[in-house]
């Protein structure tokens, strides 16, 4: 028998020594990428919730702001329409703000700009109520009698009832819902828009549920009370009744819609069944919860 040849193991424990080098260099490439992807995480998480916060927080200026508007109250009709149309625009705003995204920063920064702008228009109609104050001061001091002081008392507490008792029905009134964008537009039997009343084949009143946090969710009934030019109510069966402040009114036509708390874009029609419509001027009315949602009207030549 021929003697073995002595066998060199050493390139097969350098094999292996550079086997183990490498998956210890790839453990520790794969620990760093997890930790610095953990950290991105942690730093985006922060950075959103750091702009749900600005987004809450100025909600809650545009909030204040709207009830320092309730707290302001004049004399003069013109300044309380004027008033109420700034808070108007400053509760509409509250609501774009909740429906934006707190990532879409550039709409944020713009919501904080028109605060600003609010807030500027607010000051002004507080010198102008300060410089009524002071005048109806003057007034006052120059009354001569003690009857017309009485009086002006008497129409302050009156005003202030009535003030608290709206402010009552305010609240009241909170959880109903309400529609915008009424539109009231003919439509013929290929269910295209017309403006000619003798094209006409129903009307079509199309508007848009506003969004109510606090309004009942589930199923609602809208209805529609649609007037021709003449004024008298259009129906199709004096027997279509519902009810309103516990009074029983006749519909035009009514639909059932699923409210969850979010804006529904709907249409309601009335008409078909060789309706004519005459010229004129057509108003419609929207009711839902027992109370006046909105309205409308149209032109049909």
């Amino acid at each position: 028998m021929e003697p073995h040849a002595p066998q060199n193991n050493q390139p097969e424990k350098k094999s292996r020594k550079g086997l183990k080098i490498t998956a210890i260099i790839l453990s520790l490439i794969t620990v760093l990428l997890v930790a610095v992807l953990l950290y991105m995480r942690s730093e985006t998480l922060k950075i959103v919730a750091e702009l749900n916060t600005e987004k809450d927080e100025l909600v809650v200026n545009l909030e204040n702001l709207r009830g320092e508007y309730n707290t302001l109250q004049s004399s003069n009709d013109t300044l309380n329409a004027q008033l109420e149309l700034e808070k108007h625009k400053v509760e509409l705003m509250i609501e774009k703000i909740r429906r934006t995204d707190a990532t879409n920063r550039a709409r944020i920064r713009e919501y904080e700009k028109e605060l600003g702008t609010l807030r500027d228009i607010m000051r002004g109609y507080i010198r102008q109520l300060d410089s009524l104050n002071t005048l109806n001061i003057q007034l006052r001091e120059e009354t001569s009698t003690a009857k017309a002081e009485a009086q002006q008392s008497r129409e302050k507490y009156e005003s202030l009832v009535q003030t608290t008792d709206d402010l009552a029905q305010k609240v009241e009134q909170g959880g109903m819902l309400k529609a915008r964008d009424v539109a009231i537009t003919g439509i013929n039997t290929k269910g295209k828009d017309v403006t000619r009343a003798r094209s006409a084949d129903k009307l079509k009143t199309c508007f848009t549920l506003l969004e109510n946090n606090i309004a009942e969710r589930g199923v609602r009934t809208v209805f529609i009370r649609v007037k021709g030019p003449d004024g008298i109510l259009m129906t199709q069966s004096q027997n279509n009744l519902f009810l309103v402040g516990g009074e029983q009114l006749v519909y035009s036509d009514m639909r059932e819609v699923d409210y969850q708390g979010s804006d529904i874009e709907m249409c309601i029609f009335y008409g078909g069944n060789n309706e004519q419509f005459a010229k004129g001027a057509y108003t419609v009315e929207i009711y839902s919860g027992g109370g006046l949602i909105g309205n409308g009207q149209t032109l049909l030549k």
